[in-house]
């Protein structure tokens, strides 16, 4: 154990970024679900309990109290100086913050659901928030009072693991333990269509294919890739076997879908492109920590090529896609996994594991040379390369969804009839080899640790 932490602090001292998170919020029950508010400074969390907690943030008054502690720090001994400069608050069901002094408070609290929250997520304008438990159970609720609008229960033993929602159109995808991918109606919350085997195993990830259609998604799961399309009951194409687990995924550049990034099990970052060889296999590989799993990944959306990887030492690393390695790190936790990676609406970066949330200052120091570098990138594609197929225009329309999705950008709006429970609201105030066997043991990450809740 004592080499290694050496390890790891070799790693992040060489690459450790001066940015300071603003923010460390912890908890008394673990942390299962985290999303950022795409407009507002408001961050829901899902928790092993079954409560769901919307937060508000004032950047302001955070970056003010921490500039407060560096200055008082600057009149004491080394000894006697506070080593952590910025709010440490901890979250529990019926306390309240300093709102003046931290700048944090709790919206509304909720126990939502019965087991423990699985997987939460907004509509693209935010202002509707979906949650889905371990008791299999939807729910859609307004984001700004926490209150029940509609829910149902999937049933049929689905044990969700991941679930997002269509930016642009009424739908959620939903991926469970066996490795099956929901296609769920946003407005009635019914199950639609059932895309079957998408992996052996749990859906780890899921990600929009916003290039290529509406309806397509890129899927991970156990040691493959998939390709799945919303209005087919059988995945599009299937990966090689990676023989090594996959976490997790994203799009470097979302808009373009030029190259997709996946953590792995045993502590890399894969590249795939679908211009190269239609996704059967990745095509180059980042080492980030071979001791450790990489448990989640999201782009910094900064047109910089790189992307942020969480690893389940507790360890955040920028990695420059382009260049093909590791170019800053932060430390989340010396004690606990980084499970969760988001960016707030102001794309400052939120790290979460099951015991803490960091939300991260703004990293003002861009690479200015980084536009004059004249490195090749990784892997240069062909104008001979073929996608698996163009734009999806004059494809099949999806049937099965209510009426109001024929409308292209409705969403549907209205509070129907509230439910049971009534949020806390304040006023203001994420057949195997032995390697593989060995990989999941030494790295057993996320929710499966807590498989009775």
């Amino acid at each position: 154990m004592a080499v290694k932490g050496k390890k790891k602090s070799q790693v992040t001292d060489i690459l450790e970024s001066s940015v300071k998170p603003l923010l460390e919020l912890k908890f008394d029950t673990p942390l299962f679900a985290v999303v950022a508010h795409p407009s507002k400074p408001q961050i829901a969390l899902g928790l092993a309990n079954g409560y769901i907690f919307m937060i508000e943030y004032d950047v302001v008054k955070l970056a003010l109290h921490s500039h407060e502690i560096s200055e008082e720090n600057k009149n004491k001994t080394k000894k006697e100086q506070v080593k952590k400069v910025w709010a440490v608050e901890t979250l529990r069901k019926d306390d309240e913050f300093d709102y003046a002094k931290t700048g944090l408070r709790v919206l509304w609290r909720t126990k939502r659901h019965k087991g423990s929250v699985r997987s939460i997520c907004f509509n693209a304008e935010g202002s509707e928030i979906y949650s889905v438990g371990s008791d299999t159970t939807i729910k859609k609720a307004d984001s700004i009072t926490g209150k029940v609008i509609k829910k149902n229960t999937i049933g049929d033993g689905c044990a969700p693991t991941k679930m997002i929602k269509s930016e642009t159109h009424p739908f959620l995808m939903l991926g469970d333990e066996s490795g099956d991918v929901r296609v769920i109606d946003s407005q009635t919350l019914e199950v639609k269509l059932v895309v079957e085997s998408a992996h052996e195993d749990a859906v780890n990830d899921i990600v929009p294919m916003k290039h290529k259609s509406v309806y397509q998604f890129v899927t991970v799961g156990s040691t493959t890739l998939s390709v799945i399309d919303a209005r087919k009951e059988k995945p599009k194409m299937t990966s090689e076997n990676q023989e090594d687990e996959m976490l997790s995924c994203c799009y470097v550049n979302p808009e373009n879908g030029e190259t997709l990034v996946c953590g792995m099990g045993e502590g890399i970052v894969t590249m795939w492109k679908q211009k190269k060889n239609d996704f059967t296999d990745q095509i180059s590989r980042v080492k980030v920590n071979k001791e450790e799993s990489i448990d989640c990944v999201i782009s910094t959306l900064n047109e910089d090529d790189c992307i942020w990887c969480g690893c389940s030492n507790g360890d955040v690393f920028k990695v420059d896609v382009k260049k093909g390695k590791l170019v800053e790190s932060r430390v989340h936790s010396f004690s606990d996994e980084v499970g969760f990676l988001d960016l707030d609406y102001e794309y400052r970066l939120i790290s979460g594991g099951m015991d803490k949330l960091k939300l991260w200052a703004e990293d003002v120091s861009d690479d200015a040379d980084d536009d004059n570098d004249e490195e090749e990138d990784f892997s240069d594609s062909s104008d001979d390369d073929k996608e698996i197929d163009g734009q999806d225009e004059g494809e099949e329309e999806f049937q099965g969804f209510s009426d109001a999705e024929k409308e292209s950008e409705a969403m549907d709006k209205s509070v129907g009839e509230s439910v049971e429970e009534e949020p806390e609201r304040k006023v203001k105030k994420p057949k195997l080899t032995t390697k593989q066997v060995r990989n999941l043991q030494k790295h057993e990450h996320g929710i499966r640790k807590f498989d009775d809740l």
